[in-house]
């Protein structure tokens, strides 16, 4: 794990520094589980991306840390996911987006490959057809 990496995990676990964008837990595409989404930076940018709509042309600023909680069926966190976005040329092929994948408490999870942090090439086949959204996805107008 690199100092960037390191960097980013311990900034996510500050989340009092951070907005919430969801009024309330809502269900994830990805599975059987609701989220919580929080923003460090750029809340009014962030607020114009939804997955029900691409093209919004947003850019988010260098340090933008998106955490997402992912919460079981009695709202208790059970994983954070992180993006963060990297200095340019940090990751040309998505925009510079850093990805981590963490335990409640921000330390990092492994898979067949290692700690979850960095240039998780995993996440790109989702990410990559966003590039007019700055390979982001955003939270559904409706839960905002």
């Amino acid at each position: 794990m690199t100092s960037f990496d390191r960097q980013l995990i311990s900034e996510a676990t500050q989340l009092n520094t951070f907005t919430k964008i969801n009024r309330a837990p809502y269900a994830s595409t990805l599975g059987p589980f609701n989220i919580n989404v929080y923003v460090n930076q750029d809340v009014v940018a962030f607020r114009k991306l939804h997955p029900e709509s691409s093209g919004s042309h947003v850019t988010l600023p260098v340090g933008t840390l998106i955490v997402r909680q992912v919460l079981d069926a009695s709202g208790k966190v059970t994983k954070v996911t992180l993006m963060g976005k990297g200095p340019a040329g940090y990751d040309p092929t998505l925009g510079d987006w850093w990805f981590g994948v963490t335990d409640a408490s921000g330390a990092p999870l492994s898979d067949s490959s290692g700690e979850e942090v960095g240039r998780l090439t995993d996440c790109h086949s989702c990410h990559i057809p966003r590039a007019t959204d700055d390979y982001l996805f955003g939270v559904p107008l409706a839960d905002q």
